[in-house]
């Protein structure tokens, strides 16, 4: 998985380093990929046995090195699921993780979907069951959004991730707001998820705020000496709890839509053109007269009705999608 990654990486021109140390040696990260802009991703490859302690130490001393780590396992139940930034991939082996065959990330990877509770919406109320009226957002995986998302590629993952598109998010818990969730979300999500809720839980890993180990229980039985290797049955060995689990999280539930998201004026801008202006302009976007309109934002004629069409002109899209500038 090392080679994958570092791989993957140097072939979309992004420098990585395998077994890289830090200056002082206080850490080594399995490989640390670097971003055209100075991000650092630390991917850890655990396919084998760690506590979750030690998972939280080493994310934190990746922290303080200005690391953003990058958990990634097969299994399930892995105990670094949720105590730091992770995903889950298939349980292949060495020759298919070394190949160029797709690896698909199955969880760690979230979509924000945000919807009104009515008795026409496709979800069902969060809260009540039925349909309260109110707005509802959650985090879901890509196969349960609607619609729904083609699963990311780890290779896409290794050069997102670098670049921003992907970045780690931490939300509370449903059940237990004393818990917490981790996830990798596209950035655009992230923003509206702040717009809506805020920066509700800061990336900061020191914090105190963690899902609880599990608890250590002894049977009393005796230690079965037989080899079963190969045996079929429907009996797990690894008795830990699944912690990567496909329910929605984060859900929040809202009365109103909050101002932010709004990205056009309450009275669009009349248009103010010539019979001629009008028809030239439909020559140019290739759609009939009536469905040009004024841009939402400044007024200029646009192919504003009508399939394909847009609220707003390029320039003004661009510009918006400049000024939603990430807050830290």
């Amino acid at each position: 998985m090392k080679e994958r990654i570092a791989r993957c990486a140097e072939q979309h021109g992004l420098n990585a380093r395998v077994e890289a140390r830090s200056s002082d040696g206080r850490i080594v990260t399995d490989v640390l990929v670097t971003g055209a802009d100075g991000r650092l991703i630390g991917w850890e490859a655990q396919y084998s046995s760690i506590t979750s302690e030690t998972v939280r130490r080493r994310s934190r001393k990746a922290a303080e090195h200005g690391i953003t780590p990058l958990w990634v396992t097969d299994s399930e139940r892995a105990a670094l699921i949720d105590r730091a930034p992770w995903v889950r991939v298939d349980d292949y082996s060495s020759r298919d993780i070394a190949s160029s065959l797709a690896m698909f990330v199955r969880g760690g990877i979230r979509h924000l979907q945000v919807w009104k509770c009515l008795p026409t919406s496709e979800r069902p109320c969060p809260t009540t069951g039925s349909a309260c009226g109110r707005f509802h957002s959650g985090w879901f995986l890509p196969a349960l959004c609607l619609p729904k998302k083609p699963p990311t590629e780890v290779d896409r993952l290794v050069v997102a991730s670098a670049d921003g598109e992907f970045v780690p998010i931490r939300t509370r818990g449903d059940t237990d707001r004393r818990t917490a969730a981790h996830m990798w979300v596209p950035i655009g999500d992230r923003d509206r998820w702040w717009d809506i809720v805020g920066p509700e839980i800061t990336a900061d890993p020191d914090d105190t705020l963690d899902s609880p180990d599990e608890e250590i229980t002894f049977t009393g039985e005796d230690i079965d000496p037989t080899c079963r290797y190969g045996e079929e049955t429907l009996t797990r060995n690894d008795t830990r709890p699944r912690r990567d689990r496909p329910d929605a999280t984060g859900l929040h539930t809202f009365t109103l839509a909050p101002r932010s998201v709004f990205t056009l004026p309450t009275a669009s801008p009349t248009l103010n053109i010539t019979a001629a202006q009008r028809r030239a302009a439909a020559v140019q976007f290739g759609c009939p007269i009536w469905e040009i309109g004024p841009c939402g934002i400044c007024g200029v004629p646009i192919h504003r009705y009508g399939n394909r069409s847009a609220h707003a002109c390029g320039p003004c899209r661009t510009a918006l999608a400049h000024s939603r500038v990430p807050r830290r």
